[in-house]
């Protein structure tokens, strides 16, 4: 799970504008052969900033730090995961509470026990966010269906890649080729002439 998602961060547009809101600044992804969301009842504890991108001790420690947060932020909600963004619907009124782009998520990982569940999440330039949830049972399907997401949003990414190199044509050389090109005849122009007095 933590090669794809860190290979899928490598292979983001670098062009993209990120604003200091987690999940924020993100254009939408096509979706791929994913064609429903999965869907979780979970408690959404919030997130908190982290100082770095990875790391099963960063997720671990801010589940501890969220775990003794005051409760009454805790929020029940549906977490639907798609292959380009993670949605967070609120159980009391079906009103959309987050949405994290799948492509700014760099690491995932399960809390001490299986009833937690941590990413973390690019919010900017050297901004990172972990958003943690809390479920009854085990967590482990919550986080197989983000790595699949993950695995599709990487695979989407590489025929991309495939097809933008099927369809670029080379560019033309350009006036520093052609007088680069000049210079080397001249060079062998005057060799020749040399030579033959």
């Amino acid at each position: 799970m933590q090669n794809i998602c860190k290979l899928a961060a490598q292979k983001r547009d670098e062009e993209t504008t990120m604003t200091d809101q987690p999940g924020a600044g993100c254009p939408a992804a096509p979706e791929s052969s994913i064609a429903q969301p999965s869907r979780f009842e979970t408690l959404y504890l919030g997130y908190i900033r982290v100082e770095k991108e990875k790391g099963t001790d960063v997720i671990h420690s801010a589940i501890e730090k969220l775990e003794n947060s005051n409760q009454t932020n805790w929020e029940s909600v549906t977490m639907e995961v798609h292959v380009s963004t993670i949605n967070l619907i609120k159980t009391a009124d079906r009103t959309l509470l987050a949405e994290h782009r799948v492509r700014f998520v760099s690491f995932m990982a399960l809390g001490q026990h299986e009833h937690h569940l941590g990413y973390i999440v690019h919010g900017g330039p050297r901004i990172f966010y972990c958003h943690v949830y809390q479920s009854d049972s085990s967590c482990a399907d919550m986080a197989r269906a983000i790595q699949n997401a993950c695995n599709a949003r990487y695979q989407l990414l590489l025929a991309k890649q495939e097809e933008m190199k099927k369809t670029h044509k080379p560019e033309s050389p350009g006036i520093f080729s052609f007088w680069k090109k000049l210079k080397k005849k001249s060079a062998e122009g005057d060799s020749r002439a040399v030579v033959t007095k």
